[in-house]
């Protein structure tokens, strides 16, 4: 009994010895963690208030280059580098901050692009189409259905329950058909009508995005490689060897067999291994496109059939066939266009910007019901335009839509695509904080 309580006591001496000892440690190191994890910390901030500088300078000025440097009165101090990853890529910066405090370092990365205007789904400046005399405000409806980005620098207007399966984005909350456009009560506002946002949205966006001006279409036609100066037929085309073609002659000409002059796009791709073709007038174009090519129109796109890619990418996810229509003024499916092909539908292939007005049908307002317009890509434009008219549930002219977002746009774009003004953040690395020599 004895013995056991000798045992018993010499074990609580000992416990009670190693609990004092991990206090004292305890009293010694937690302070040193404490001051370790305080210096680790302002030299975090220092490196963070460096780079949020930086990308505030570059939302408000593009343009803006420097180097960066601070100090505080606590001993604290920091830089900031600005530089391009890829000399040959001017739409991309790379900023490197470095803060240190009490003997650490800390390094953020951030790399920020200006986005290409051809990963938006759809994207306008206006939801109201401007024919000659007033603004019409044309309606998401409930057979909508859209997939990727979703922009517009005005006010969406939904009927009963479109569905949209990207992140949709504007400054202004949308207004429903049953709602009150000009209560600031969202329940008012909306109505009955329940548009199906399965991407996320951003109904308070502080600032506009900027459609591209005459620096950015200067450039796109500067990057030509391919330019014609009157208005032209435009059909591309693979050979009988499989390889790409375009063919293009003078609207005038009547002769098809004299008027075209045919042209190898491999022949006259530039460094990025993409065409432009720019044209100093009205373009009409249709034809199976093989190639990464881009069509500018200095007046009007009209297309007249199909377009298609030869590669269709919703089949083989390995096609590198890219299509960019751009146009200074309107974007215009001809009337007849369904039938250019003996087909009740139109398929198009391509990401299409329209910066004079609108993407729209021809007479989309008369005659009977054309089938569906079949869009594998996106629609940029500067005001909403119409393609058909509905009664109820149903098509009562033009076309039923059936847009698909061409997905390879979020990782590659049509050659030389305009670009958004601003940039967007792509990563954000903090590296682990470092011991550095005091």
């Amino acid at each position: 009994m004895g013995r056991a309580m000798l045992f018993l006591v010499s074990g609580l001496v000992i416990i009670s010895g190693i609990i004092q000892m991990a206090n004292t440690n305890r009293t010694e190191v937690l302070p040193q963690r404490t001051a370790i994890h305080f210096n680790e910390q302002q030299a975090k901030n220092v490196a963070s208030s460096l780079i949020d500088n930086a990308i505030q300078n570059l939302l408000v000025d593009m343009e803006w280059s420097d180097e960066i440097s601070m100090s505080t009165e606590s001993g604290a101090t920091g830089t900031l580098y600005m530089s391009q990853p890829d000399p040959d890529d001017e739409f991309r910066v790379l900023l490197t901050s470095f803060g240190t405090y009490g003997g650490y370092r800390s390094e953020i990365e951030v790399l920020m692009q200006r986005d290409s205007f051809s990963r938006y789904s759809y994207f306008t400046d206006s939801e109201t189409f401007s024919p000659p005399n007033d603004n019409v405000k044309i309606w998401w409806w409930n057979n909508d259905q859209v997939t990727g980005p979703v922009h517009t620098n005005g006010t969406f207007s939904m009927s009963g329950s479109p569905t949209f399966n990207g992140f949709v984005s504007s400054p202004n909350d949308w207004i429903g058909y049953t709602g009150d456009e000009d209560s600031s009560d969202p329940d008012e506002r909306h109505g009955s009508d329940s548009p199906n946002f399965n991407g996320g949205t951003n109904f308070n966006l502080t600032k506009d995005k900027e459609l591209p001006g005459t620096e950015q279409i200067n450039l796109l036609k500067s990057e030509a490689t391919l330019t014609f100066d009157e208005h032209s037929d435009v059909e591309f085309y693979e050979d009988l060897l499989g390889d790409g073609y375009v063919k293009v002659k003078d609207e005038d000409c009547n002769d098809i067999l004299l008027c075209y002059d045919h042209y190898k796009l491999s022949n006259y791709e530039n460094p990025d291994g993409g065409v432009v073709i720019s044209i100093d007038g009205r373009a009409n174009v249709k034809g199976d496109v093989k190639g990464r090519v881009t069509l500018h129109s200095s007046t009007k796109i009209n297309i007249m059939g199909d377009i298609r890619y030869d590669t269709n990418p919703l089949v083989d996810s390995t096609s590198t066939d890219l299509l960019g229509l751009v146009s200074e003024g309107d974007v215009m499916i001809d009337e007849d266009a369904h039938d250019d092909e003996g087909s009740y539908h139109l398929t198009i292939h391509a990401s299409i910007m329209a910066l004079g007005t609108s993407f729209e049908v021809e007479n989309w307002g008369g005659g009977s019901p054309r089938g569906t317009l079949n869009l594998l890509g996106g629609i940029i434009q500067k005001n909403r335009g119409p393609v058909g008219t509905f009664s109820g549930n149903n098509v009562a002219t033009g076309y039923t839509k059936n847009y698909i977002y061409d997905t390879r746009l979020q990782q590659t774009i049509p050659p030389s695509f305009p670009r958004e003004s601003i940039f967007s953040l792509v990563y954000w690395r903090d590296k682990p904080v470092i011991k550095i020599d005091s």
